[in-house]
């Protein structure tokens, strides 16, 4: 949400080494490479691109990512998510990097509400930036009505996920964190 209230999606970012250094989870960005923030936030929402969440917040944060942190913190006490604190751009496992199953799904029920958003974590599969991208969210396609949200995994945090799913006009959300 930050990125997409401070940018436009054909924007060009330069990626960072320090960017494309992330690991986990990626879509093999490449140092100097330069990306729409449309690409990216594909990247980070279908397919969970760590380095694609740097890059965004390394071109918002004017090169810190100190400070995009800053500004996540910022947008979710404008949201009322008591129960988050960010530490990182990508979620994954820090010290003080937590949120709460109700905050995850406030959060997910904002963001639906952005078309882009809505449209992107519906994608099994998405081209962006020259690759193909591949969600983690098995759910797709195979549970009736589901619409997205997000999948995770860390070792500190297990498996989670926040889902959506429509029918006869109502839109259900549910959010499971720490699952073996």
């Amino acid at each position: 949400l930050v990125v997409l209230r401070r940018t436009e999606l054909d924007d060009l970012v330069t990626v960072l080494p320090r960017a494309a250094l992330v690991g986990e989870s990626s879509m093999h960005l490449l140092p100097g490479e330069r990306v729409t923030v449309r690409d990216l936030v594909e990247g980070a929402l279908v397919q969970s691109a760590n380095d694609a969440a740097w890059a965004l917040a390394f071109h918002v944060g004017s090169g810190s990512a100190e400070r995009f942190v800053g500004l996540m913190n910022l947008e979710a006490r404008r949201l009322g998510l008591t129960d988050t604190h960010f530490v990182r751009p990508d979620g994954l496992d820090a010290a003080g990097h937590v949120s709460s199953a109700r905050d995850v799904t406030k959060l997910a029920r904002v963001a639906m509400n952005d078309p882009f958003v809505r449209a992107t974590v519906q994608q099994r599969r998405a081209d962006a930036a020259g690759r193909t991208l591949h969600t983690w969210n098995d759910l797709l396609g195979t549970f009736p009505g589901l619409i997205g949200v997000k999948t995770g995994h860390t070792r500190g945090a297990g498996w989670s996920q926040v889902a959506a799913a429509r029918g006869r006009g109502l839109t259900i959300y549910a959010t499971i964190l720490g699952s073996p």
